[in-house]
């Protein structure tokens, strides 16, 4: 194997916090984490308390790295919208890199469990759409003003718990005389 960081072909098996079994890299102490051993590892494990981790997560400006199995392309995947982590992931090898940190984050932010759905298309095309959302909320924002978008979307809130809602819009979008 050949780490996706730092290019260095010395990697050890390690467990890491919680006991997943991974592979990790001697130089820049990213870890390897094939699906599958995290599946074996989510089905038979304890409840994982999150520790509180002070470190940084290394930032990575690469789009992309190279699986360290198959050498192709990896994806870069998010988490969340709300937090910057970034994780490597190929589809090919059904595997995760994690950065030095990542791992300890995903327990804090209580996802170590859900590795299997972040990387599902679901999960991406559900992030982006809410991504999607939110841009559209503040470009409303901005070109109504927050007291007015509020009112509005209260409005909005409204008109869709009613039974007529379809003719109360027409109503409103009929030209008055």
């Amino acid at each position: 194997m050949i780490c996706p960081a730092c290019g260095s072909r010395h990697f050890a098996p390690v467990k890491i916090e919680g006991g997943l079994p991974a592979e990790r890299c001697a130089d820049c102490h990213g870890a390897w984490v094939e699906l599958e051993r995290y599946r074996s590892w989510r089905k038979s494990r304890p409840q994982v308390a999150a520790p509180a981790y002070a470190g940084d997560i290394s930032q990575v400006n690469e789009p992309v790295r190279l699986c360290a199995a198959t050498r192709r392309l990896m994806t870069r995947i998010k988490v969340s919208n709300d937090n910057p982590l970034r994780l490597d992931y190929s589809a090919m090898a059904q595997a995760l890199w994690l950065d030095k940190g990542e791992w300890e984050r995903l327990l804090d932010m209580g996802l170590h469990d859900q590795l299997d759905a972040i990387v599902s298309e679901r999960w991406q095309n559900d992030l982006k759409h809410a991504a999607s959302r939110e841009r559209a909320e503040q470009a409303m924002r901005l070109r109504f003003g927050d007291a007015a978008y509020e009112q509005l979307a209260q409005m909005r809130n409204w008109l869709a718990a009613q039974p007529n809602h379809s003719e109360m819009i027409a109503f409103l979008n009929a030209k008055a005389d």
